[in-house]
């Protein structure tokens, strides 16, 4: 749309764009774009070579281009100190780039006035009609989206400050920070992480979810003026791409971070597996990314759409770090922590939540908003990844092959990047606690101060068990705890022993996968290695598997594992939640054991698909959330 000098000099004041404009009301005092072009020839140099910039013209008369294209050709070689050849070649490379663009405009448009050289007076009265009538339009524009929005339980407009409550999923808190914190997403839906992939793409695409500190910053007749897409902290709108499949999105979202883009992606259980081949890429060239994971069951004797770790447990010799969050909240803090780690370290982070359990749980959360945000991103850091991107104007060779003599040494040579890394999480965590007032721990402990018996979990399950753990400890007597595992990747010793009580004797290890003819599952051999190697290798370590395809993992099942630990003789290896009368590894399991605070209301809902069954209780949990002092969940 035509755009005025006030709407110009709007924008500059905003900081949305820096504009040098050749606009003028009156044909008499009509100033050629060409003449700005060389006044600022210098800014426009500096930008378009030193710092990436793009540069759009735009003019309607017919020798616009090539006037254009001559004061281009000027500034280049003032700026080059380079013969016109010279110039030209420059010029013809930052069009192949799309960075310099000129947009010809023949055709009269309404929001254009006419006649230009009209009176002032005429002019003024013309034109402030125009601008009462747009503003109009905007409003109209807005309310009009704001209704939609309301509509659709999954993408409701957050129009909150850091601390505000909010009431999402998993999904949405992950979605929130992914938004936030990279210039592009690479999409392919797959069940439960599709939401994330679908909410990025409408709130790029439409607009609908707009920050209230953004608003407050940004006039209300220049909202949608300005951007279609809500802003994130670069200043921009996500770019959102959806691919034929989940191979083509990780080979996407490859090469993208080869230009120097900070890249993202949203997936689970097949779809994951296919992006493997690309994982090693990623992690081998040292790429800034951050993959967000509703974990989901693997397809084997049968297909199964819901929640373990089967998936992201494949991808443990990746390279990638792996971040796990037990809750909602958790997933807020830890996905904004993986994007600052990958940005400053060069990692890639695969920051991973339990399908539907976590990824679907609508939950009162304190939210952080994208001016927080904002202000924990390194700089320095967006700048070094931009610097060692693929370009043309600065070529270098990168994914070459080694032979013998030098493949080994390059591959430890990687060593430095991953040395200190939890140290840098740790960092990263504390800050964002220190600004917002949420905790953050790479392992946290909950239970009896000195514990005999602990369980090592990670994931929603951490979450019953620390529940249990709590009120066997409280109301029981029992000495009892929880070590949640957050940091799976790299593993932190120091850091799992300084969170394990002193007074620790056995300990259990809880799987949320099962890996055939392994002598235990990641978790476990873990946690027993790092024990045997240390000086804790008198402390008993058993393990067990547990909610597989999201088998439901109760309070009673966390108490019938403590009482596998009392025994004389626990059972080494076993499963809890299920009766295995074919191999018969399954634990006992009593009675129920409600161990929630008194004056808790649940609530069961039954429905038939596509019923509103679902869309009715997300409504009315954030009914309750946000219209009352009750927490809901």
């Amino acid at each position: 749309e035509w755009l005025y000098r006030e709407e110009f000099e709007s924008y500059e004041k905003e900081g949305v764009l820096q504009m040098h404009t050749a606009f003028s009301r009156e044909q008499a005092r009509k100033i050629y774009v060409q003449h700005r072009i060389v006044e600022a020839g210098a800014d426009v140099a500096e930008k378009m070579l030193n710092q990436g910039g793009h540069f759009y013209v735009c003019g309607s008369a017919r020798q616009v281009p090539e006037d254009i294209y001559t004061a281009m050709k000027e500034v280049m070689m003032a700026h080059e100190r380079c013969p016109e050849e010279e110039a030209e070649a420059i010029l013809s490379n930052l069009k192949m780039e799309g960075r310099y663009t000129v947009e010809e405009r023949q055709e009269e448009t309404p929001e254009r006035l006419e006649p230009l050289g009209a009176g002032s007076g005429a002019a003024d009265i013309e034109y402030e009609q125009f601008m009462k009538a747009k503003e109009v339009q905007r409003v109209m524009f807005q309310q009009e989206n704001k209704t939609i929005v309301h509509q659709c339980a999954d993408t409701d407009i957050i129009e909150a400050t850091t601390g505000s409550i909010a009431c999402i999923d998993g999904n949405q808190a992950a979605a929130h920070v992914a938004y936030a914190l990279s210039d592009c997403a690479f999409i392919y839906p797959i069940t439960p992480s599709s939401p994330m992939g679908e909410m990025v793409d409408e709130w790029a695409a439409q607009g609908l979810f707009v920050s209230q500190s953004f608003c407050d910053a940004v006039q209300p007749s220049l909202l949608f003026a300005s951007v279609s897409g809500l802003i994130n902290c670069y200043g921009q709108k996500l770019s959102v791409t959806e691919m034929q499949s989940e191979a083509g999105a990780a080979g996407a979202l490859h090469g993208a971070l080869k230009a120097g883009a900070f890249s993202t992606t949203f997936t689970a259980s097949q779809g994951l597996l296919l992006m493997i081949p690309n994982m090693y890429k990623i992690a081998g060239e040292l790429l800034p990314c951050v993959m967000h994971v509703a974990a989901r069951a693997l397809a084997g004797q049968a297909l199964s759409i819901f929640g373990d770790h089967s998936d992201v447990m494949a991808c443990r010799s990746t390279g990638w770090a792996m971040l796990a969050s037990e809750s909602v909240e958790m997933a807020q803090v830890n996905a904004i922590v993986s994007h600052l780690v990958s940005m400053e370290r060069r990692v890639p982070v695969q920051h991973f939540f339990d399908g539907f359990r976590t990824s679907h749980e609508v939950n009162k959360i304190k939210l952080i908003d994208y001016n927080t945000m904002k202000s924990f991103i390194n700089w320095d850091a967006v700048k070094e990844h931009h610097d060692l991107a693929m370009n043309p104007r600065h070529p270098h060779v990168q994914g070459t092959s080694q032979g013998p003599d030098i493949f080994f040494q390059c591959v430890e040579a990687g060593n430095s990047f991953y040395d200190g890394l939890a140290d840098l999480f740790e960092e990263k965590g504390k800050l964002v606690q220190e600004q917002t007032g949420l905790h953050f721990a790479l392992y946290g402990y909950e239970g009896h101060p000195e514990a005999k018996h602990v369980i090592v979990v990670m994931g929603s399950a951490a979450v019953t068990c620390g529940e249990t753990a709590m009120f066997l400890s409280k109301h029981k007597g029992q000495r009892v705890g929880v070590l949640k595992v957050r940091l799976f990747r790299p593993w932190d010793c120091s850091r799992f022993l300084a969170a394990l009580p002193k007074t620790t004797e056995r300990i259990c290890v809880l799987d949320r996968t099962k890996e055939q003819g392994s002598q235990g599952e990641p978790l476990l051999l873990e946690v027993a290695s790092m024990l045997h190697a240390s000086a804790h290798s008198e402390i008993v370590v058993v393990g067990g598997r547990y909610g597989l395809g999201s088998k439901e993992f109760t309070p009673n099942m966390v108490l019938s594992v403590f009482e596998n630990l009392a025994k004389d003789s626990p059972k080494p290896r076993f499963v809890v939640g299920i009766e295995d009368d074919v191999t018969h590894l399954s634990l006992p399991v009593g009675p129920w054991l409600n161990v929630l605070p008194e004056g808790t209301t649940e609530c069961m809902f039954y429905g038939l698909g596509s019923d509103g069954t679902v869309g009715a209780n997300k409504s009315a949990v954030k009914m309750i959330a946000l219209g009352t002092e009750l927490h809901a969940q």
